[in-house]
């Protein structure tokens, strides 16, 4: 009796460890998944081998982006998204990796996955193809995304079979897709997160019923989906529809016309977390229904026409961390807004606010982002603005403040932006600006700052957008700039700026926009110092009185497309370099003591500006531009002004349909006027005064000299 008590034991023991190490040891996937798989794999087209782990001699649950039950080995996730792939909200491509995405066709052997629970396509580019009705059978999904993955026509209505289905995301940007009815929505009782954005619905009028019947959505994302409740019967004006959304957290009914009003359902929504009806076209005040809202975190209503000031009911929304309203017709004072002490980020920009900035703002704390451009805010910036210690986004500009910029603004060493261009500041730049470390865009421009640039911006060595121009500074450019590394983008431009360039300024080899003109600097630009700028593609420095000395077969290592060297001595000989530039689009040579004649190559090219004024420039011009072999003319700005060219006007301005500007005046040119002129359409100023030319001088448009 004792023995077969300790053999049952045993026995039992033996199993719950058999068990026990079933559970831990991975399972190999099954042959017929594993073909299914090498199908699918067939059928699509990977030039860059984004599944070339998928091989017969590997075991498919090692495969990159396929999962298995470590119990079962069967296929229970698809990871094949795009990673790299990005689409901003207006559908552009901020970076497509041509390596990444995925296309050709979607094979029928899909369905053999018949435990597949996961499948992510999103961003991949499937070439207008329609979504594969099969999916409807893949009975066991919980997650489908198809996001931005280039499909089109009808979405099947197959997908409402997927009823344990938790996660659908068909839309995004850009979608070609439509439905004509969201009844098949119904059958997906489990969904929680709902994304149709820029999928067509303007034919499914019963949206709102449909997704009404599913009380377990949590999020809902309908943006762009070419919604009019304006002419739907659940309209602005029906006080019947109560909305069953009881988990609600997130709504998105964005680029969407809803009828001038908040629709009231909404009202209703009251553990909503976010609301999104940017571009719904809302006019008036604001719905006082909007606090009952008190669980809002994320509130958008940007780009409408609300024209009112800020509603004593948004004080109730003590939760709100984001509040975006920008380009409405908002007005007022600012009243209010200091109870939101949780807020992180808020956009008032483009409206039409003019008063006082006040010194309350200093009680939202938690901000991280402040966006008030574009309105009419007058006065001081308040130094109390030092209290938000944790603010990193600062946008003043465009604006009509006036007074210094204080000191305290430069206090937070968190600040990444500081924008502050377009308004009516004057006095110096404090030098406290050398505290804010991690400071990547600084924005003083086209306002009447004085004094000089404080030496204290070299601390600043994460800078990549530097711009003072438009501003009354004066003294020498500090050398300390030359610690700014990671400057992409220097514009110093219209100052009172002397002295020489420091050495220091050439060592910035990311600078990609250097402008410098308008200034009164001075002194010798040698090609070894251009020739470390090779990522330079704008350089504007006209106005001054720098010398460019260079060997005379010298090419830069940089491609401008902008160059401005007005006023620089440059002559007697015209520069040969200029030749080795082949995206060349705006030239100004202008003042710079050429004496010599325009070489025939000079328009065999991409140039659309032409600014070769105030030389002494000689000879003819017909054999450059009628014997110019470009025939993609892009010129549209001519200048040769107050030079010695000579001959006749050429008669081939037909080659030139792009030009608006001509200004041939003071030269030596004779003969009559060329009856090809009067084929530039678009030309909108001509000046060929002070020449010897012969024969009426009529034109049968305007704005012509």
């Amino acid at each position: 009796m004792g023995g077969s008590t300790h053999f049952s034991v045993f026995l039992l023991v033996a199993i719950i460890l058999l068990c026990s190490s079933s559970k831990t040891a991975n399972a190999t996937c099954y042959a017929s998944e594993k073909q299914a798989l090498m199908d699918f794999k067939k059928a699509l087209k990977d030039p860059y081998g984004r599944l070339s782990s998928w091989i017969h001699d590997v075991d498919c649950c090692k495969w990159e982006g396929v999962v298995c039950s470590k119990r079962s080995g069967r296929v229970i996730q698809l990871h094949l998204q795009s990673p790299v792939r990005e689409i901003d909200v207006s559908g552009d491509e901020v970076f497509v990796d041509p390596k990444s995405p995925l296309s050709g066709k979607i094979s029928h052997s899909l369905q053999n996955l018949t435990r597949l629970r996961y499948l992510d396509l999103s961003l991949n580019d499937f070439s207008g193809i329609p979504i594969p009705s099969f999916f409807g059978s893949l009975r066991s999904l919980r997650y489908l995304n198809l996001s931005g993955a280039g499909f089109q026509g009808t979405v099947p209505y197959q997908l409402g079979n997927l009823s344990s289905l938790r996660t659908l995301s068909i839309g995004g940007y850009p979608s070609d897709l439509q439905v004509d009815n969201l009844q098949w929505l119904a059958g997906l009782p489990n969904l929680e997160h709902l994304d149709m954005s820029a999928v067509n619905l303007s034919l499914a009028s019963n949206w709102l019923e449909v997704i009404n019947t599913i009380p377990s959505l949590v999020e809902i994302h309908l943006s762009s989906c070419q919604l009019d409740l304006i002419s739907h019967h659940l309209g602005r004006d029906t006080f019947v529809f109560h909305a069953n959304f009881s988990s609600l957290s997130v709504l998105d009914l964005s680029e969407n016309f809803l009828g001038h009003l908040i629709p009231r359902w909404i009202f209703g929504l009251t553990v909503l977390a976010s609301l999104d009806l940017s571009g719904t076209k809302l006019e008036g005040p604001l719905s006082r229904g909007l606090c009952n809202l008190t669980s809002l975190q994320h509130l958008d209503l940007s780009f409408n026409y609300l024209n009112c000031s800020l509603p004593d009911e948004l004080i109730h929304l003590n939760n709100l961390i984001s509040l975006n309203l920008t380009e409405n017709q908002f007005e007022g004072f600012l009243d209010g807004i200091w109870n939101w002490s949780s807020l992180t980020s808020l956009d008032l920009s483009y409206n039409n606010f003019a008063t006082f900035l006040p010194s309350q703002l200093s009680t939202l704390t938690a901000l991280i982002s402040l966006y008030l451009r574009s309105n009419h805010f007058r006065g001081s910036i308040p130094s109390s603005i030092a209290n938000i210690s944790n603010l990193q986004y600062l946008d003043l500009s465009d604006n009509n403040l006036s007074s210094s910029l204080p000191s305290e603004v430069f206090t937070s060493k968190d600040l990444i932006t500081l924008d502050a261009r377009a308004n009516h500041l004057n006095g110096p730049i404090p030098s406290t600006v050398g505290n804010c470390t991690k400071l990547k865009y600084l924005g003083l421009n086209d306002n009447a700052l004085s004094g000089s640039i404080p030496s204290n911006l070299g601390r600043c060595t994460q800078l990549k957008e530097l711009l003072l121009s438009n501003n009354a500074l004066s003294g020498s450019i500090p050398s300390n700039l030359g610690k700014l590394l990671s400057l992409e983008h220097l514009d110093v431009s219209h100052n009172k700026l002397t002295g020489t360039l420091p050495e220091s300024l050439w060592q910035l080899s990311k600078l990609k926009e250097l402008r410098i003109y308008d200034n009164l600097i001075e002194g010798i630009v040698s090609e070894s110092h251009l020739d470390n700028l090779t990522a330079l593609w704008y350089f504007s420095a006209s106005g001054n009185s720098l010398t460019l000395k260079v060997s005379a077969s010298w090419n830069p290592r940089a491609q401008f497309e902008t160059l401005g060297l007005g006023s620089w001595k440059l002559g007697p000989q015209f520069p040969t370099w200029i030749r080795s530039q082949k995206i060349l689009w705006d030239l100004n040579l202008s003042f710079t003591g050429i004496s010599d004649t325009i070489p025939p190559w000079l328009f065999n090219s991409s140039l659309g500006i032409v600014d070769l004024s105030h030389n002494q420039l000689h000879g003819g011009i017909s054999y450059i531009l009628c014997e110019v072999k470009n025939e993609n003319q892009v010129l549209s700005y001519l200048d040769l002004r107050e030079n010695s060219l000579s001959g006749e006007i050429p008669d081939c301005w037909m080659n030139y349909l792009n030009l608006t500007h001509i200004n041939l005046n003071s030269n030596n040119f004779t003969g009559s006027i060329p009856r090809s002129l009067f084929l530039l359409e678009d030309l909108d100023y001509l000046s060929l005064g002070n020449n010897s030319l012969t024969g009426p001088i009529t034109f049968d448009f305007v704005n012509h000299e």
